[in-house]
Parts: C-alpha cells; sequence; structure tokens
C-alpha cells in the first residue's frame, strides 16, 4: 500500500466463508505520516463508503512507549487524528513502518449502532434461473460460526451470473485470484464483491471468477442488476455463489426473500426466481 512519505502495512480484517480463518484484504484502510520533535504520529483514513470499527492493542514487549486510541467508530471517508504515536527511538527506519511491529490492529465493517430494516431481498440470479441449495444456514460443512451461520451456498456454476439481492452500493472488490483449495488455507484466495445496504448491513458476493465483477467500487447497485460471473475460487469443494448479509463486527443476519414463503431456504431444494 503506497502511503505519503512512508510504507505501512495496515490490514482491514473481516471474517469471511467459514469463518475459521482472518482475511486481510488488499484494499484497506489508509495511513498519513507525520514526523514531529521525537514521534512519528500515523493518522488513519477510512477510505471506504461504510463505516469501520477500528481496535488497538498494544504490544507488550513496547510497555508504554507507544500511544494509541484503542477503539475508534470510523465512518466513511473519516480520518482518525493521530491514532496512532510511535517515539522516534524506537523506529529502525521512519521509511519502512510496519503498524504490526508497534501493536495489534484490527478492523470490522459496519456500525453496531445500525439495525437491520426488514427488506426482503431477491435470490441472486437472474429472473427465470432456478438453482439449488448446496448448504442453508447452520449448514454442517462451514456455516457454524457466527459470522456465517445464516450463509446460504447456491450451487451457481463457472460463468453463471451472480445478481444484487438488494439496491446498495458497492465498496470492496476482490477479482484477482484463480485458486482454489478444499481447506481453509484458500480462505483469502475467493473472488468477491461486498454491497453496503441502506439499514448497514452489508452483503457478500463469494467464489465469483477470476476477472468476474461486472462493477466497480463505488458503484450504485439496484435489486437485479448484474453484477459477477460465478466461479471457483477460494475455500470450496464445488462451483457455487457463497451469499452472506453482515451487520457489524461481521455477525451475518437471517434475511428474507421476495417470491418465497420459507423463512429458511431448504437445502437440497431448487428455487426459481420469479420476479
Amino acid at each position: 500500500m503506497k502511503l505519503q512519505g512512508a510504507k505501512v502495512k495496515i490490514c482491514l480484517i473481516a471474517l469471511c466463508v467459514a469463518g475459521m480463518l482472518q482475511a486481510s484484504f488488499a484494499q484497506s484502510l489508509k495511513a498519513s505520516k507525520t514526523i514531529k520533535q521525537d514521534s512519528v504520529y500515523l493518522d488513519f483514513i477510512n477510505l471506504f463508503s461504510i463505516p469501520v470499527e477500528v481496535n488497538l492493542s498494544g504490544k507488550d514487549s513496547l510497555g508504554s512507549e507507544v500511544r494509541f486510541k484503542p477503539y475508534t467508530l470510523l465512518h466513511a471517508n473519516e480520518t482518525l487524528k493521530e491514532a496512532l504515536v510511535i517515539p522516534l527511538k524506537s523506529v529502525k527506519d521512519t521509511a519502512q513502518i510496519q503498524i504490526e511491529d508497534y501493536i495489534n490492529f484490527k478492523a470490522t465493517f459496519g456500525s453496531p449502532f445500525s439495525k437491520e430494516d426488514g427488506t426482503r431481498y431477491i435470490l441472486p440470479y437472474l429472473k427465470g434461473m432456478q438453482y439449488e441449495i448446496m448448504q442453508s444456514y447452520g449448514g454442517a460443512f462451514s456455516h457454524k460460526s457466527t459470522s456465517s451461520y445464516y450463509a446460504i451456498d447456491f450451487s451457481l456454476q463457472v460463468g453463471d451470473t451472480v445478481t444484487a439481492a438488494r439496491d446498495g452500493v458497492v465498496f470492496f472488490v476482490k477479482e484477482d485470484s484463480k485458486e482454489h483449495c478444499p481447506t481453509p488455507k484458500c480462505i483469502d484466495k475467493a473472488n468477491k464483491i461486498l454491497i453496503s445496504h441502506k439499514d448497514g448491513t452489508y452483503a457478500n458476493y463469494v467464489h465469483l471468477d477470476y476477472e468476474g465483477a461486472l462493477v466497480n467500487v463505488g458503484d450504485t447497485i439496484k435489486a437485479g442488476d448484474m453484477i459477477g460471473i460465478s466461479g471457483m475460487t477460494g475455500f470450496t469443494t464445488k462451483p457455487h455463489l457463497h451469499f452472506v448479509v453482515h451487520k457489524a463486527r461481521s455477525v451475518s443476519v437471517p434475511i428474507r426473500f421476495k417470491g418465497v414463503w420459507r423463512k429458511k431456504l431448504k437445502q437440497g431444494k431448487l428455487y426459481r426466481r420469479k420476479r
């Protein structure tokens, strides 16, 4: 990540897919550096169109040398001034500052003060198409964690079209991977699109094809718009679309679909998008 006057590595952390590993996003918070007197001052800047909770904790080995702000809710395009202050005597090279050498950094999308508004979603594929549910809420293979419990795996094949399930704004796109494997070590290899909603939740469309995004960060999307091409990337044994809606702190939430009377889509059943 290129920053002002320094290379500072900051990763935005979120739980994805099975929630078994932490996936670091390349599109992340930005940091700007200022040197004043005997210290290096770092500001954190949220360039996403969605709030980000930032949690910082100190390294035991550094004691009280480093000053930081333990918790902040950064709104879209907001800057956290002097988030981290490092004494110059503790910095080996001011041009090559690695943040994880000084603090433990964790951040997650969303505001804890938001509340789901009960909006009904549409099935995330083209009208008239039908797909089988490979895994539903609480699925035994990988839908057991807080971040994935309410995820749904639709049996889209490589090359099938993925559509937006709800109006929103695209705030994250990953489409550079060609890799997959049947173990969590490939969890970071999943191509995906994240779309924020007006109630503060955001949808994850995961396992897309290489260069399979049809949208860009910042695009405003309407329900039913074509947003991507299904693939087989990341932690998976078969092609499918992993769809889950999160609120703050990567907590998955149950949703209802238009035209489907069931609260929970049933594993093994086919569902046709009628609207």
